[in-house]
């Protein structure tokens, strides 16, 4: 275990309810506060951070397991959670009705029909490509020939995307994202690679300064459209970062308990800001608008990550439900 990886999980979670919390600000006073729009949105990048996260640990994780145990694996930790924390928005999406497409997108995270369908919990577009690197490590653990075959199906995705959605999704660009973190898993270890982290910082906010941050919705992310600006100013500084921090030694802190909290609140903090949204006045200041979601965010996921996500992390792992069930009572 890096536990610097798990400190900058949650910096990358805490980037985008930031940049959630500073819309709704924007929304409800007109200003999102004491840093500029154009440098807020930066903050989005904390998913691109997210992905290159994800190519390194699997890259780590993945080897010596069989295909069928890393799939029970990357589904007992996704899956269940991530089901229950799209209840809330399944049922308010069933209020207008939801169709084939939308269940496919929600429940299976395959958004690529005849159209490009987003998730009713909005916040899933990114586990749809997390589920999709998933598949294809789950392929090459079963024969490694498939990590030249997928390449290839890549490639051809790549060329085909503007055929169908099925070509965009498979043929997104930041999936790109996930390969630089497979290559940074494998790099050695150098401690002036630690420079990666001010550079990768300094070259996310330089995008924001020039107003050449890409920025968009959901399906706009799903299709890729302007996926291959965003590899380039948000996926590389993330991949810089990610290095970097691998560089720094860390032992288990309250800032690595955050990390192992930052899946639930990825998911959770939508329903906290979209509930406070509901609240703010005109003459609430932004910063406070920010800064109250933000906490509450914060507040409202470690809560669930106590009550919810552990317990039924832990029924599902029988190694740990055995070391519960053995504690003195």
């Amino acid at each position: 275990m890096i536990w610097s990886l798990q400190v900058l999980r949650f910096v990358a979670a805490l980037m985008v309810v930031y940049v959630h919390a500073a819309q709704t600000a924007f929304e409800a006073t007109g200003s999102n506060g004491f840093v500029p729009l154009a440098v807020s949105i930066v903050a989005i990048s904390g998913v691109d951070i997210f992905f290159v996260l994800s190519g390194v640990i699997i890259a780590r994780t993945a080897p010596g397991l069989t295909c069928a145990e890393f799939a029970w694996r990357r589904f007992r930790r996704i899956a269940p959670f991530y089901l229950l924390c799209c209840l809330p928005a399944v049922m308010i999406a069933a209020k207008t009705g939801v169709g084939w497409r939308e269940a496919m997108a929600t429940f299976l995270l395959w958004p690529a029909t005849d159209v490009m369908t987003a998730p009713a919990l909005l916040v899933a577009w990114t586990l749809c490509f997390e589920m999709l690197f998933y598949a294809g490590a789950a392929l090459v653990l079963a024969d490694r020939r498939w990590a030249v075959v997928l390449m290839v199906l890549y490639g051809a995705a790549f060329m085909l995307r503007p055929v169908a959605p099925v070509f965009q999704f498979l043929g997104n660009p930041l999936i790109l994202e996930f390969l630089f973190g497979v290559a940074i898993a494998y790099a050695p270890m150098r401690r002036a690679a630690v420079w990666g982290i001010p550079v990768g910082v300094v070259a996310l906010l330089a995008v924001g300064i020039a107003g050449i941050a890409p920025f968009g919705g959901t399906l706009q992310y799903l299709a890729g459209d302007g996926a291959l600006w965003r590899v380039l100013v948000y996926g590389v500084p993330a991949a810089l970062i990610v290095y970097g921090t691998m560089q720094i030694a860390a032992q288990p802190s309250v800032w690595t308990y955050l990390g192992d909290a930052s899946y639930s609140l990825y998911l959770t903090h939508p329903l906290v800001v979209s509930t406070l949204a509901a609240v703010w006045a005109h003459t609430v200041p932004a910063d406070l608008i920010v800064a109250v979601t933000m906490l509450a965010s914060l507040a409202f996921a470690w809560r669930v990550h106590e009550s919810v996500e552990r317990p039924l992390l832990a029924a599902l792992h029988p190694t740990r439900r055995r070391a519960q069930t053995s504690l003195p009572a």
